[in-house]
C-alpha cells in the first residue's frame, strides 16, 4: 500500500517545517479499500491518494501494474518512486503504516530544502526546455517556498534561452528583465506570476532551437571599446563576441563595458530602437542576477546588434539624415543643461507634425537653449504618449499599413532606453557624449515617425483615460500587474505590453505626469492586431506585384 500527493494539489509542500514527517491518526482502514481500489484522504491538510494494491495511483486514474494513468491528462506515473513516465513532472510518494486493527496511517514525507531544491531545479529545467507552463509554474512556487531567489529562477531560463536565440537575444531579454523587476510588486507565492511570465516568454521563443556556440575569447590583438565598435560596424559577429568575452575574462566590470554598448547602439538608428532597448535590459538583468553571468548574456546580445537594421541608411530617413549631417554633436554635448528649461511647444509641435526635417531643427534649438538630453527625451515621451492617446485604432487592421500599436509604443520605450544610457554615463562621471546626443536625435526621429499613419488618414480624437489612482506609483504598479495577466495572446504583443508598462511607470515618476500611464492604459485596453498572418499575406501580395509600401 502506497500514497502519493495528487498532481492537482496546491499544497504539496504544506506548512510543516521542511524535513519533518507528519504522522496522523488513522485516515482509513483496510476494510475501506478493496484490492486494486483507491481513496482520496486528507493528511495534515494535504490531499493524498491512498491505494491498496501492489502499486499506487491517483484516485481519478487507472491502475495497471506499477503504472497509474491520470484520466484528466493521460499522464502516467510509476508506483515505486512517483516518477512521471509520460507527462510533465513526478509526484511525491509518502509512507504508509497498517496497524494490527487494519488502521491506515500516512506519514507525509517532506525533504529538507537541500534535498528538495536540486530535484526541483532539474524539473524546472525540463519544463523550460519543453515549454511546459504548468510544470514551470508549480516548480517556481515550490522553489520559492524552498527559499530560492527570483533571480536564480529567471537565470535558469536565461541560461537556456540566450545561447539558442537564432538572431540574437531580443524581446525575451527585455521581458525577462521587466518581469523580474516586477517581482517586488508581489508577496509570497504571488511572486511566481512575474517570474513564470518571464520564464515562459524565453521558453516559448527558444524552444527546440540548437545552441549557438561562442568563439574563444580573443587572445591577442586589441580588445578595447574601439575594436569592439569596429567589429560591430563591420558586422563581424564572431570577432565582436571574442572581444567582449576577452574583456569579461580579464575582469572588466559592468561600468567599464556599458559604454561599449551605448556607442554601438548610437552609431545607427538601430532596428526601430530595439538595439538601445535590448542593451539597457541586458545590463539591468545582469544587475539583478549577477555580473558573473555576463559571458552568457552579452555575447548573444552582440548577434542582435550585428543583425539589426541600420535604419538611418534607408530611404525613409534620408530627409532627416541630410538635415542631421550639419549638426555638430561635439559642440552640443558639452553644453550645460538648464534645469529650468521647458519646451515652449516648438519641439512637441515638430514631433507631432509631418515635416521630416523639423525634429532635427527643433531638437538642435532645444539643446542650445539648455534642454539637455533628458529634456529632449521628456518631450519625446510626451509626444509618444499623445500619439497613443489619439491613435485611431481602426488603423490597426489596415493591412496595407505596417503601422500599429507595437510601433507607436517604441516612441516611449526607445526614449526610456536612451535615458538609461545617458544616466549611466552621467553617473559614471563621463558626462553626456556625442554618442548620447546622436541617440537623442534618433529618438526624436522615431517620436515623429510613429505618427506616419496620421499622414495618410486622420488624427484620431484624443481619448480621455480615467486614472486608476492620483498616486503615480500606485497607478504605475497596477498597470504593470495588468500587463502580466494575459490580456494579450501573441508573444510579441505580450512582450510590448510588459516593457511599455514598465517604461511608462518610470517615466511618469520622472515627469510627475500621468500622461505616459494614461497612454499605456489605453494601449492595454484597446483592440490590437495580435496575429500577423493576414497582414503578412496582404503585404506579400503587394510586394510581389510591384506595389511599394507607403510611408
Amino acid at each position: 500500500m502506497t500514497t502519493t500527493s495528487s498532481e492537482t494539489s496546491q499544497h504539496t509542500e504544506g506548512s510543516a517545517p521542511i524535513g519533518e514527517g507528519v504522522e496522523t491518526e488513522a485516515v482509513a482502514t483496510l476494510d475501506d479499500l478493496a484490492e486494486g481500489s483507491m481513496k482520496m484522504v486528507k493528511v495534515d491538510g494535504h490531499r493524498v491518494c491512498l491505494a491498496r494494491h501492489e502499486g499506487y495511483g491517483l484516485t481519478q486514474g487507472e491502475l495497471d501494474g506499477d503504472l497509474v494513468t491520470c484520466e484528466w491528462h493521460n499522464w502516467k506515473f510509476r508506483i515505486t518512486d512517483g516518477a512521471c513516465v509520460q507527462g510533465e513532472e513526478a509526484v511525491r510518494v509518502h509512507d504508509v503504516d497498517v496497524d494490527e486493527h487494519g488502521g491506515i496511517r500516512v506519514e507525509i514525507n517532506r525533504p529538507n530544502s537541500q534535498e528538495l531544491r536540486p530535484q526541483l531545479v532539474a524539473s524546472l529545467r525540463k519544463g523550460i526546455r519543453r515549454n511546459y507552463n504548468g510544470q514551470v509554474a508549480r516548480d517556481v512556487v515550490r522553489l520559492l517556498k524552498a527559499s530560492a531567489s527570483p533571480g536564480e529562477l529567471v537565470w535558469e531560463a536565461v541560461a537556456y534561452g540566450a545561447p539558442r536565440a537564432e538572431f540574437g537575444w531580443g524581446h525575451s531579454v527585455a521581458s525577462a528583465t521587466d518581469c523580474l523587476a516586477m517581482v517586488d510588486l508581489y508577496e509570497g507565492d504571488q511572486r511566481a506570476l512575474p517570474i513564470v511570465q518571464g520564464i515562459s516568454l524565453i521558453a516559448e521563443s527558444e524552444r527546440g532551437r540548437p545552441v549557438n556556440e561562442l568563439p574563444e575569447p580573443a587572445k591577442s590583438g586589441d580588445s578595447s571599446q574601439g575594436s569592439f565598435r569596429a567589429a560591430i560596424e563591420a558586422q563581424d559577429i564572431e570577432g565582436a563576441q571574442s572581444i567582449i568575452l576577452a574583456a569579461i575574462e580579464r575582469g572588466d566590470s559592468a561600468e567599464e563595458i556599458r559604454p561599449w554598448l551605448t556607442s554601438v547602439v548610437s552609431d545607427h538608428h538601430l532596428s526601430y530602437g530595439h538595439g538601445a532597448i535590448y542593451s539597457q535590459k541586458a545590463f539591468e538583468l545582469l544587475d539583478m542576477i549577477g555580473w558573473d553571468r555576463a559571458a552568457t548574456v552579452l555575447p548573444h546580445l552582440v548577434t542582435t546588434l550585428v543583425y539589426g537594421t541600420r535604419e538611418d541608411k534607408l530611404p525613409y530617413m534620408r530627409p532627416f539624415m541630410k538635415e542631421f549631417a550639419g549638426v555638430d554633436l561635439g559642440e552640443l554635448a558639452i553644453l550645460e543643461p538648464d534645469e529650468s528649461w521647458s519646451d515652449d511647444g516648438q519641439l512637441l509641435a515638430a514631433l507631432l507634425g509631418d515635416e521630416r526635417t523639423a525634429p532635427v531643427v527643433a531638437t538642435t534649438r532645444a539643446l542650445r537653449e539648455g534642454a539637455g538630453v533628458d529634456g529632449v527625451l521628456d518631450v519625446v515621451v510626451q509626444a509618444a504618449s499623445e500619439r497613443m492617446l489619439r491613435y485611431d485604432t481602426e488603423g490597426e487592421f489596415d493591412f496595407a499599413d505596417d503601422f500599429g500599436w507595437l510601433g507607436i509604443t517604441h516612441g516611449l520605450t526607445y526614449a526610456h532606453a536612451a535615458r538609461w544610457h545617458n544616466r549611466q554615463a552621467v553617473e559614471q562621471r563621463s558626462g553626456t557624449t556625442p554618442d548620447l546626443v546622436r541617440l537623442a536625435y534618433f529618438t526624436a526621429f522615431l517620436g515623429q515617425w510613429t505618427g506616419r499613419h496620421e499622414w495618410h488618414t486622420r488624427v484620431g480624437e484624443r481619448v480621455h483615460v480615467d486614472p486608476m489612482s492620483d498616486d503615480l506609483t500606485v497607478y504605475g504598479n497596477e498597470l504593470q500587474r495588468q500587463s502580466l495577466l494575459d490580456g494579450t495572446t501573441a508573444f510579441i504583443v505580450h512582450a510590448h505590453a510588459v516593457k511599455t508598462s514598465r517604461a511608462a511607470s518610470l517615466e511618469a515618476l520622472r515627469s510627475g505626469s500621468s500622461l505616459p500611464l494614461d497612454a499605456t492604459a489605453r494601449f492595454l485596453a484597446a483592440p490590437k492586431l495580435e496575429r500577423f498572418v493576414a497582414a503578412t499575406v496582404e503585404r506579400s501580395i503587394d510586394f510581389l506585384n510591384g506595389r511599394t509600401q507607403r510611408d
